[in-house]
């Protein structure tokens, strides 16, 4: 099995369950630390010697969750010195740092270029304008779970394109 197929059967076997987990610790941002979790994997050294993956994305899914919470910590407690941390100017990326996330996007626009209309549309809604499944539901006259489908396809289409771009 090929480490790309590797993590696409990860992603489609055991996304919506670490979702859920996620879920019930941090609602608003359960996806996000899922996806999280799966670069964590993506970034291990020999993620085919790993004996039971199922175990050890819940591990990573804890983890991110850990660190999301002290971040969150960190900025209730300095609200009142720094009303939003992310407004402090930061230090101007290199050349090779902005070339480098110039090459990311540019897979990222191509990944998004070749999803069905339907797919990007909901994907584009619901990670760039924030909104729910519900609310695109609604929006395209679908049901949540076939809005949900739709982007977890789309979401594994892009994992896959950012794993073919990293060969």
């Amino acid at each position: 099995m090929t480490i790309k197929s590797l993590f696409e059967q990860l992603f489609h076997s055991h996304s919506k369950e670490l979702v859920y987990f996620a879920g019930q610790r941090a609602a608003e941002v359960a996806e996000d630390v899922v996806q999280e979790s799966f670069l964590r994997l993506m970034q291990h050294p020999e993620p085919q010697t790993i004996e039971n993956h199922r175990a050890y994305l819940y591990k990573l899914t804890g983890n991110a969750l850990i660190d999301y919470q002290r971040k969150l910590a960190v900025r209730e407690r300095y609200h009142g010195e720094v009303e939003d941390l992310d407004s402090l100017p930061a230090d101007a990326p290199g050349p090779d740092v902005s070339l480098h996330h110039q090459q990311i996007l540019q897979g990222v626009m191509r990944a998004l270029d070749d999803l069905p209309p339907l797919q990007r549309s909901i994907f584009l809604l619901h990670r760039v304008d924030g909104l729910t499944y519900l609310q695109i539901g609604k929006l395209l006259r679908m049901s949540r779970s076939n809005v949900e489908r739709q982007f977890y396809a789309a979401l594994e289409h892009c994992f896959a394109a950012a794993l073919a771009g990293k060969r």
